[in-house]
């Protein structure tokens, strides 16, 4: 075999690759239960533009996220580039009435 042959073949592999690289959904319910309360009931993969990919949760926790949670990834490649984009809801009022 050729170096060229050789050559031709890794750079197809590494294309293959690079076309198949993607946030998946174990890689969002882990980031969710290290570092939210949410308690994941559902993850949907939500249409976007690409290179972002969007998730949304529904939560067992409806006091922290009524609404759920949604989780935008800006890098396919690194789930580390993922943010959780919903802040917790925190009833701050209710401590002033223990008070």
């Amino acid at each position: 075999m050729s170096v060229r042959a050789v050559c031709f073949i890794l750079m197809v592999t590494m294309a293959a690759d690079r076309a198949a690289s993607e946030i998946h959904d174990y890689m969002i319910l882990r980031l969710l239960y290290l570092n939210t309360s949410c308690g994941t009931l559902s993850l949907e993969r939500i249409e976007v533009t690409p290179p972002l990919s969007r998730f949304k949760a529904t939560c067992k926790n409806v006091s922290a996220f009524p609404d759920g949670l949604t989780v935008l990834c800006t890098d396919p490649d690194d789930d580390r580039e993922c943010r959780v984009e919903t802040p917790e809801k925190t009833f701050d009022h209710l401590d002033l009435l223990r008070r």
